[in-house]
């Protein structure tokens, strides 16, 4: 067999070997990634939720609890899944072979996700204890 072209039907093209690494690999890397995002995601806001109730039980003037939640969502850190962002950010586009235009150089789709902050905190979880008080009523 040395010397031999390989039959065709043993040659894997492109397309193949791509999904053959997905499949041996639990997807690829931008695939892993963007996987690792929605757990961390869901992480934070499990514990964000767990956070806003029992601020809620401990803290019952509207003004005070209002004042900590904000404290709370200054101070959380999202620097793993940030960090997670920065890598897709820079190398979603390349891995997923997103489609770029040749004369403006900008790709066909925007893939570039923002970074979490406090905002996003407060955006899922206001600093209501009206609201935290009734979710926990509610569940």
């Amino acid at each position: 067999m040395s010397g031999r072209p390989l039959p065709q039907r043993l040659r894997l093209g492109p397309v193949e070997l791509d999904r053959y690494l997905a499949g041996q690999l639990q997807g690829l890397a931008y695939m892993r990634r963007l996987r690792a995002i929605e757990d961390e995601e869901a992480r934070h806001l499990r514990e964000l939720e767990e956070a806003w109730r029992a601020l809620a039980e401990v803290e019952r003037d509207e003004g005070a609890f209002a004042v900590a939640w904000r404290e709370v969502a200054a101070g959380w850190s999202f620097a793993r899944i940030n960090d997670l962002i920065a890598g897709h950010n820079a190398y979603y586009a390349i891995e997923a072979r997103v489609p770029m235009n040749p004369r403006t150089g900008t790709y066909a789709q925007q893939w570039q996700r923002g970074e979490y902050t406090g905002d996003w905190i407060l955006e899922r979880f206001p600093p209501s204890l009206r609201r935290a008080l009734a979710l926990r009523a509610a569940t």
